[in-house]
């Protein structure tokens, strides 16, 4: 792009060029002897221009009592800064009469110059101390740095400055140029020998807090006409006005006059201005629409506001992937609980779970499933729970049932109902791919509460936490899907898995023996593992399995079965870690009988160490798999081995 330095700017051709009679006129105004007629007469000159400044002399901007028929008189009535500012103004827009616009908008510029002129001069008569002709001069020349920009650089310039709200002009153009145009006006300003102070003015009108020279009053007058044209735009946010009066309080207080009658005379006051320059600015809102609009966005803001915080706080306090209350909730409401019960007696009670073997969720079907099941883990529960208490994700699969004002019983009655809203029917899990449609899920359940034993063991409320702790390694003990109370020698064992989900898998509780039909033996202590493996199994209907769910029953039913071979499996699947006797147990019994000493044996594991890999195979089996190879890939192993595996989709 096309861009020039400061310097370069200051030397084009094309820069805008006050009239001659402005000239003189600044030359004139220069000397503090000069006589009011000669001025007169150098206004006069131009009778064009002359007749401009009494028309507006004459109008409701200055309200006059007595019309005025000369220069010099307007001098006598007004001062003659006040005729000095006009001329000058006039003479400014002057330069721009006949410019080409070619991508500068030039009427969007004259109206934001002439309201800021306005609201500049409206303040400093409020205020008192500032020369208020001053503040209009400074404020209509506040901007002429970008015409000369424009000027010398043309479309170039138009880029940089397009789509930036005025506010943040400066900004861009530091950052795109090097200065900005209030760099260039006040050069320029200096250049045509304006005062001073309008100098200074025009230089900080972006910034009027980098200004520390005595003409400070004059850059926050001009600032603040600025900012009141930001408040009258028509799509002006609440936040122009909120700036406004945070800005003008700060600087003036409560001297600063109300907001509304400011904006009140500016908009009326501005559209006379506006027609004595001959420039059209448009429809401005009155203040009663821009105050109520304010009010209005300010209401939504702080609405707004409120609703973050609100999800803010609840954020805090809720656990993201559950959505009950987490584990900063549960220390605060144990808390509030035993305060009541150290003062008030008031009973308290924890019920404490966590999923059965749910690490072998999250290592054989991944941690997407793992997250379906806390999930429904934390609903199920809050149904159970109801009004009655508060459901907590303690952490990771642990979750917590803080009750208030209910005996120890009725706190065990609840925990067995929330085990039984797990234990009644599978999780669905069709939303996660490549998983079982159903999985079995159950918990270990421990309880405990103020009135388990005698208040005089209680020291704090995390020793009922404890307690309900402790009753969940009972309860997993125990043989897991059960429910331990806290003082109580009696265990509610929890129904049979597979018989109260009925899922046509048998219980080897049962001791079910070896049928002709059964073509696999499985034996898997862990719940969800098996299911996996039978799910992907019976796709294909000529596949029928008998689950085992320890080693030491297997190992018997295959000492009691038939030893002439006719109901022998056609495969046996083991994993080597079971309750009772272990894999190799099996392996060992599997090679003694005659009937299944040929029979293919599959050592399912979770590891793959070496030595017990050359161990297992020492000892007679045909392979040592780790578990989630033998899952993903189903037909690959039993193609090989059986040739059984078509159709057997993983």
């Amino acid at each position: 792009m096309a861009y020039v330095s400061l310097d370069d700017i200051l030397v084009c051709p094309n820069l805008p060029s006050l009239p001659a009679v402005a000239v003189r006129l600044l030359e004139l105004t220069s000397d503090p002897d000069v006589a009011i007629s000669e001025i007169a007469k150098l206004v006069q000159q131009d009778q064009a221009l002359a007749a401009k400044v009494l028309k507006t002399v004459n109008s409701s901007f200055y309200g006059l009592m007595t019309p005025c028929g000369s220069i010099d008189r307007a001098m006598g009535y007004l001062g003659l800064n006040t005729v000095k500012s006009l001329v000058l103004g006039f003479s400014l827009v002057e330069t721009t009469r006949n410019a080409s616009v070619g991508g500068f908008d030039f009427d969007r510029h004259w109206r934001r110059a002439i309201i800021s002129a306005t609201g500049a001069r409206i303040i400093a008569k409020a205020l008192g101390g500032i020369d208020p002709e001053d503040a209009f001069t400074a404020s209509l020349f506040q901007d002429m740095g970008m015409l000369a920009c424009f000027a010398t650089m043309k479309e170039s310039y138009s880029e940089v400055i397009s789509g930036v709200v005025h506010r943040d002009l400066s900004d861009r153009e530091r950052s795109e140029l090097g200065y900005d145009h209030a760099e260039v006006g006040s050069a320029l300003a200096a250049r045509w020998k304006l005062p001073d102070e309008i100098v200074t003015a025009i230089r900080y009108h972006h910034d009027p807090d980098a200004c520390s020279t005595q003409g400070q009053h004059l850059v926050r007058a001009v600032a603040l006409g600025a900012r009141i044209c930001d408040c009258l735009e028509t799509d002006a946010p609440s936040s122009c006005m909120r700036t406004f009066e945070r800005v003008s309080r700060g600087w003036y207080g409560s001297k600063f006059p109300e907001t509304g009658h400011v904006l009140n005379e500016v908009s009326e006051t501005s559209k006379t201005l506006a027609k004595m320059f001959e420039q059209d600015i448009g429809t401005m809102p009155s203040s009663a629409e821009i105050m109520s609009k304010a009010q209005e966005q300010e209401l939504e803001h702080q609405v707004s506001m409120q609703r973050r915080s609100d999800e803010l706080a609840r954020e805090v306090l809720v656990d993201g992937l559950t959505q009950v209350a987490n584990r900063k909730r549960f220390d605060a409401e144990l808390s509030r609980m035993y305060d009541a019960y150290t003062k008030d007696s008031v009973p308290f009670g924890v019920i404490f779970f966590d999923a059965d073997k749910f690490k072998s969720v999250n290592d054989t079907y991944g941690h997407t499933a793992g997250d379906v099941v806390l999930m429904e883990l934390a609903h199920r529960t809050t149904e159970t729970v109801g009004q009655d208490g508060i459901v907590f994700r303690y952490g990771g699969e642990e979750f917590a049932v803080l009750v208030q004002g209910r005996s120890i019983d009725w706190c065990a009655d609840l925990g067995e109902r929330v085990r039984m809203a797990f234990a009644s029917r599978p999780f669905d899990l069709r939303g996660v791919e490549g998983v079982p449609d159903e999985l079995p899920v159950t918990a270990s359940i421990g309880v405990s509460s103020t009135d388990a034993g005698q208040p005089e063991r209680l020291s704090s409320a995390d020793q009922v936490v404890q307690e309900a702790d402790e009753c969940v390694y009972a309860a997993k003990a125990d043989g897991r899907n059960n429910v331990k109370v806290f003082g109580q020698k009696k265990v509610d064992s929890g129904l049979d898995l597979q018989a109260s989900l009925g899922t046509g898998v048998p219980d080897s509780s049962s001791q079910p023996s070896l049928k002709k039909k059964s073509t696999i033996m499985l034996v898997e202590d862990d719940s969800l593992a098996a299911t996996l493996v039978i799910s992907l199994l019976k796709r294909r209907s000529n596949v029928d399995v008998t689950w085992f769910k320890s080693g030491t029953e297997a190992c018997t039913m295959l000492e009691q079965s038939s030893p002439e071979g006719d109901d022998a499996p056609l495969l046996i699947l083991c994993d080597y870690s079971l309750p009772g006797c272990n894999g190799h147990e099996v392996l060992r019994v599997a090679r003694a009988a005659s009937h299944t000493s040929g029979v293919p044996f599959f050592m399912l594991t979770g590891n793959n160490e070496q030595h017990m890999r050359e161990e297992t195979i020492r000892r007679g089996a045909s392979q040592f798999i780790h578990k989630d190879d033998f899952c993903a890939d189903i037909n690959k192993w039993l193609g090989e081995l059986l040739g059984i595996g078509d159709g057997v989709a993983a």
